[in-house]
């Protein structure tokens, strides 16, 4: 029995993130970027010719963290703004919100991007407890 609950307390998390999606988007130039709704892990691409350039200690994101993919710039969340630290807060004009204690979905996944709103599911929702629900609207 003690294997079992401990087990179950390993999976538990792995269950929680695996319920996340991964919402992509693309520039107008085609470079293309994702972010996973309850990870936060973002990823992107790059077209000919572009260039990376990382925060330091002394810029506005994480340390080593993408500053700008040609020339869209990304920003980051700080202890001071409205999402988890170190999140991505927005690419290019895409802003993007995260959940808090009182917004509704779990803390720290993804409420929007864009125009896309995520809706999760609670304990009165006939769901798993913060699975995604339904979506409305679309990135751009």
């Amino acid at each position: 029995m003690k294997k079992i609950l401990i087990l179950l307390l390993f999976l538990m998390p792995a269950i929680y993130f695996s319920q996340g999606m991964k919402i992509t988007w693309s520039d107008s130039d085609g470079r293309e970027f994702s972010i996973n709704t309850h990870s936060r892990n973002f990823q992107y691409s790059m077209i000919s010719g572009d260039k990376i350039y990382y925060n330091n200690a002394f810029s506005g994101g994480p340390d080593g963290s993408v500053k700008s993919i040609g020339n869209v710039n990304i920003y980051y969340n700080n202890a001071f703004s409205g999402g988890p630290d170190g999140s991505v807060k927005s690419v290019g004009n895409v802003d993007i919100y995260y959940n808090n204690a009182f917004s509704g979905g779990p803390e720290g996944t993804v409420k929007s991007v864009g125009n896309l709103d995520i809706y999760y599911h609670n304990a009165f929702s006939g769901g798993p407890v913060g699975s995604i629900k339904s979506t409305s609207g679309s990135v751009n």
